[in-house]
């Protein structure tokens, strides 16, 4: 399937225990949408009114995390979801869902109520964070898997650096990495590859400031590591599977 990617709209993220793994996000400092209703969603004041920002969890068999690709026009199936604000106000939201593609996992969506996921109360949160800015992927050959993805998303490609090649269609970056690559940059982690590659392994958040972030993760004993330019490293084993890059603006 080819597709004319806008950006990369959200993360999905299929997990076992749904509830333990948003517990542990909300610990980090995330408001997520309300529980019961599935998916549970962490969103982010998007740069386009017409494509949202967001992470979003759902059940599943085993930890999956899969991209979705905002596009104009879809076929596929419709999916709806309705939350309750705060003060009972319901909000209702559609979604076109298109079929998964490779070599990393990815799907196209289509949103008829993108204004669902941006709700005030849902895009503030206690950590500061303002943004999705980046999705961190894996690969064996990340030169191959980018090429691969660049002809069926139209997006643009650049090598960052010998081991890391990016993806963009809109705001939001993909940076896929070589195995040791990805060890090297995120080392103060301990952090190991995946066996099974290509793979989506972490999420780059823009933040206010992380020094407000680091007392709240110290709070909720979140443990969590310190690297160059004031950037905040959160261990997938913290977040339900996912590395998270705090990245300060200010």
């Amino acid at each position: 399937m080819k597709i004319s990617a806008r950006d990369i709209d959200h993360l999905s993220v299929s997990h076992a225990d749904l509830e333990g793994t948003a517990a542990k996000l909300e610990q980090l400092g995330f408001k997520l949408t309300p529980e019961g209703v599935e998916p549970r969603c962490i969103c982010f004041q998007p740069d386009h009114d017409e494509v949202p920002n967001y992470i979003e969890l759902l059940a599943g068999d085993t930890t999956r995390l899969a991209l979705a690709l905002n596009v104009a026009e879809l076929e596929g199936e419709e999916r709806t979801h309705a939350w309750e604000t705060e003060d009972g106000f319901e909000v209702d939201a559609g979604v076109v869902v298109g079929e998964s593609g490779g070599p990393l996992p990815w799907f196209a969506v289509k949103h008829e109520t993108p204004d669902a996921f941006m709700e005030p109360e849902w895009i503030v949160h206690p950590n500061g964070a303002l943004g999705l800015m980046a999705v961190h992927a894996v690969a064996e050959n990340p030169k191959e898997t980018a090429t691969a993805l660049k002809a069926v998303w139209g997006a643009a490609m650049e090598e960052i650096f010998d081991g890391c090649m990016m993806l963009k269609a809109g705001s939001v970056e993909l940076l896929i990495w070589s195995p040791l690559a990805y060890q090297l940059e995120y080392k103060a982690l301990e952090i190991m590859a995946p066996a099974e590659l290509p793979c989506v392994v972490g999420v780059a958040i823009a933040v206010e400031r992380t020094r407000p972030l680091q007392a709240l993760l110290r709070a909720n004993n979140v443990a969590f590591a310190l690297t160059e330019g004031d950037r905040v490293l959160v261990a997938p084993e913290q977040a339900g599977g996912l590395m998270i890059e705090f990245m300060p603006q200010t």
